[in-house]
C-alpha cells in the first residue's frame, strides 16, 4: 500500500504479496491476469483499509492460534479467509462514476454463476453482499466485497462462503463497527449461511465463475 503507513505494527502482519498472494492484491499487478478466482490455503484475518484491529479482530484469540492478520488495500469489514471459502478478485477499467455501479456489475456475473452450480439466484443485499433465503424468512449473507478505485482502473474483491465458516468468524471477529441495516443485529450464526447447504463445492463454483465473468465482464476486465 504506497504511501500508506500501518499504525498497528505490532498487530497486522504486511501482505505476502506474490502472483498467488492469500489476499488476492495480486490482482493489482497489471502483469497478472484481470480476474482470479480461488481457495484459500490456510485461515488469516482481513481489516478493511481504514479499521482498527482492536475493533474487529479477537485479537488474542488470534494470537494464540498463530492466525495472521492482514489490513487490504480496499475498504469494506473484517473478514476470515480460510479453505472452504472461494476469493473473487478482479481488476476493470474504471468508466462509470461511483462505486455501487461496480458492485452491481461484479454480481451480474457472480449471481448466474451461483444459480448455475445449484438452481438458487442470491438477491444483493447491502454494499455488494450477495445473500440466500431462510427458512424464517430472511436473507442470510454468503458474499461480502469491497473495492478500491483509481482515476482508470477499479479492483474488487469478493468472498464466498462455501462451506461453514461460522465456527471461524465467531472465534476470531467481533461484532462489526459497521453493519447493513439487513443484517438487523443478527450475529454471525443468524447473519451468514454457506453454499455447501444447498450442493455447491468449491471447484464447481470456481469454474463457473471463471465462466460466467470472462463472458459477462470480460469487456470491461483492464487486461
Amino acid at each position: 500500500m504506497t504511501g500508506f503507513i500501518e499504525p498497528h505494527p505490532n498487530v497486522i502482519s504486511p501482505n505476502p504479496g506474490g502472483s498467488d498472494d492469500p489476499l488476492g492484491e495480486s490482482i493489482l499487478d497489471p502483469a497478472q491476469p484481470w480476474l482470479r478466482v480461488y481457495e484459500p490455503r490456510d485461515v488469516r484475518l482481513v481489516i478493511g483499509r481504514h479499521q482498527d484491529p482492536a475493533r474487529e479482530l479477537l485479537i488474542d484469540h488470534a494470537r494464540a492460534d498463530q492466525v495472521p492478520m492482514h489490513r487490504r488495500v480496499s475498504g469494506g469489514g473484517a473478514v476470515v479467509l480460510a479453505p472452504g471459502m472461494v476469493v473473487v478478485v478482479a481488476r476493470l477499467v474504471n468508466r462509470e462514476f461511483g462505486t455501487t455501479c461496480y458492485l452491481e456489475r461484479m454480481n451480474t456475473a457472480l449471481v448466474p454463476a451461483v444459480r448455475s452450480v445449484c438452481g438458487i439466484a442470491p438477491v444483493c443485499r447491502g454494499q455488494g453482499d450477495l445473500a440466500i433465503p431462510a427458512t424464517d424468512g430472511s436473507v442470510r449473507k454468503v458474499l461480502g466485497a469491497s473495492l478500491r478505485q483509481t482515476s482508470k482502473l477499479v479492483y474488487y474483491l469478493g468472498v464466498f462462503l462455501v462451506h461453514d465458516a461460522v465456527p471461524l468468524m465467531e472465534r476470531y471477529l467481533a461484532a462489526p463497527s459497521r453493519q447493513p441495516e439487513y443484517r438487523g443485529g443478527r450475529g454471525h450464526g443468524a447473519f451468514c449461511t454457506h453454499l455447501s447447504a444447498s450442493g455447491v463445492e468449491v471447484p464447481a463454483l470456481i469454474a463457473a465463475i471463471y465462466d460466467h465473468g470472462e463472458r459477462i465482464l470480460g469487456a470491461r476486465a483492464a487486461r
